[in-house]
This record gives structure tokens, sequence and C-alpha cells, in this order.
């Protein structure tokens, strides 16, 4: 900012302002003018100011609106139920998910792990004919099938391949005269049952959601069998009391889980549910309402599998909160969900 010269005179006082080297004499009079219109026009310039950032405030301060409104049944120790197989990608992510949930409200909660179980009734055989497609339509099949089947022969024998699988055993977890299985096959059905016995047995939870995430890291549907145990040790849970659980409890913890599964029609991995409430709940794919409001927040529905998100429902669910629930957590899928194009979507699972 240039120096401002003044120099007085014996009758008119001018201002002298430097300008390109040079000083132009201005009459005081026209200087205090010069100076009322410069506030003039400061005045104005921050009028319109205020009013564009009054604009914006109004805009950061535009919430969202839903008639989808969450509301589960509150008790003093909400239970919030994730139903998952335990090899569903989909699955392994709500539990990571979940974790920093568990870590802030700890026993203050019940985020009890459940899982999804297949049990075949009646003859194998028959049971394998009922759930492959029907090799008559292969026409249809190859027809809708994007290139995928290259013709009716080739559709025929991949339903063959699928019938000859399905009627092999092996391939299920057999206790009695009961078959039973998982998505991914019977090693992730044995996995679920040693899930199952592990959070029953831990008094400290946290020895389950260590064991858990060290599963998830380290094994597979098809190793989980030789591979758990290591997991299980390192999390620090005593191993011959989960193969007991596993040999004497399996049959009557499955048969439990068909139940509940059953009984909330649970269709696929990961479903939630806060006491006998789904979340989120089911909206109307033709809605316009994409939001879902918990108490007096709303937030999108692409973000309800996200920690926060899912700590002010179950939040939402206590006679009186503690203080945690006043906590934001950062979701530890964010990484993953930017690099796929956003947010898991609700809809996303194992089925």
């Amino acid at each position: 900012m240039p120096k401002k010269i003044i120099k007085k005179e014996t009758k008119t006082e001018k201002i002298n302002l430097p300008l390109s080297g040079k000083v132009i004499q201005v009459p005081l009079v026209t200087a205090i003018i010069f100076s009322l219109i410069l506030a003039g026009v400061s005045l104005a310039v921050g009028v319109v100011l205020m009013k564009i950032k009054t604009k914006i405030s109004n805009l950061d301060a535009v919430k969202l609106t839903s008639e989808n409104i969450f509301a589960a049944a509150k008790s003093d120790k909400p239970q919030l139920d994730f139903y998952v197989m335990s090899f569903c990608p989909y699955g392994n992510q709500i539990e990571t998910t979940l974790r920093p949930v568990f870590d802030l409200l700890k026993d203050k909660v019940e985020l009890r792990p459940r899982y999804i179980f297949d049990k075949i009734e009646g003859n194998l055989a028959n049971y394998c004919k009922t759930v492959s497609p029907d090799p008559t339509q292969c026409a249809t099949y190859v027809k809708n099938s994007n290139g995928q089947l290259k013709d009716v022969n080739d559709c025929k024998n991949q339903i063959a391949a699928m019938v000859k699988t399905c009627n092999d055993e092996s391939k299920y977890l057999k206790i009695g005269n009961n078959l039973y299985s998982s998505l991914h096959g019977r090693i992730e059905a044995n996995q679920d049952v040693r899930e199952i016995c592990a959070y029953n047995l831990a008094t400290d939870k946290k020895l389950w959601w260590d064991f858990v995430k060290n599963t998830n890291d380290n094994c597979t549907s098809a190793n989980a069998d030789t591979c758990w145990e290591e997991q299980a040790k390192k999390a620090g849970l005593d191993t011959n009391k989960i193969t007991e659980c596993f040999n004497k409890d399996a049959a009557s913890l499955i048969e439990k889980e068909i139940a509940d599964t059953t009984k909330y029609k649970i269709q696929g991995s990961p479903s939630l549910m806060i006491g006998e409430q789904a979340f989120p709940p089911t909206v109307d794919s033709a809605s316009t309402d994409k939001n879902i409001k918990i108490n007096d927040k709303v937030f999108s529905l692409a973000n309800t599998r996200t920690p926060d998100v899912i700590k002010e429902a179950i939040c939402s669910a206590f006679n009186k909160a503690p203080k945690e629930c006043k906590t934001v957590l950062a979701d530890p899928n964010a990484a993953a969900n930017a690099a796929a194009g956003g947010a898991a979507a609700p809809a996303a699972g194992c089925q």
C-alpha cells in the first residue's frame, strides 16, 4: 500500500498521492468526497458479501428430511443382532464396521453375531433337483445370460455340474441324519458354529472380536478347519472348549439360528436387527425418499452401514443413552468404499 504524503499550504489544504513515481495534488475537499464515495462503495460491497455469506450459511443449515423413521423398542441394554456368514465378504465388512461401535459402547450394549444356515429337508437328491435350475429352460437361460452361457449344451453341462456338487454329502455339515449348509460350503458352516461357540464362551467379548478379525484376515472357506485354532489362541480363547461346544451343541445352535432367520425373514448377509426392528427398515425401492430419521437426526440410506449411523441407531434404543453416544465414529471401511465409488449400499450382501 503506497504511503500517503500530506503537504500543507497557506490557503488550501491538498493531499499528495504518489502515482507511478509522480505525485498528484488533490484538494482536501475532493479527497473527503472521494473517501465518502469509497466508504459508500465499501459498505455496499460489505452488504452484498454479508448476503452471500448468509445464503451460504443458510445452505449449510439445510437439514435432510425423511418420512422413513427408525424407532426401536427402548431398553436399558439394547441388543443388535447381525446376521452373517463367516466368509461372506459383506459379512466380514460389517464386522469391521461394527468393531468401533463395540469398542465405544462395550458391555453397555449387546452386539450379537448370528449366522445363516440351510437345512436339507428330506432326500438330498430331491433337494438338489429342487434348488437347481431347470435344464429344459436352457434356451431361455442362454438368451438372458449376456454371453455367459455359450449355448444350450454349455448350459446343460453347467447345471449337471451344479447338481453333482449339490449331491456330494461331503459339502455339508452332517449331524445325525441331518445335513446343514452355509453358502460357501461345509467349512464355512463349521466356522459359523465355532464362532457362535466362541461368542457364548467369551466373558470378555473383545476376545471374540479379536478372533473374528484374525480369522477374516488369515483364513478362508477352504482352509478354516485347519486355520482357526491359531487365530483363536492368538485372541486368547480356549480352543478345547470351543471344540467341545462344537461337538456337543452344533445341532441345537444351528437350529436356533435357522428358527430366528426364518422368524425375521433374513435373506442375506449382512442383515441387522436392533431388538426386533430391522435396520435399516425396508424402504420401497420406488420411493424418492432416500433418507432415514433416527431421533432428531436424518441420514442418507446410503450411509446406514457406517459405524456412526449404526451407533446412532442403537443409541436411540436406550432408555437413557450413555455419554459415549455423543462420540462421532470414523468409518474404518471409508478408504475401500471410496475406491469402490462410495459407501456400501444397504442392499449389498451374500444371498
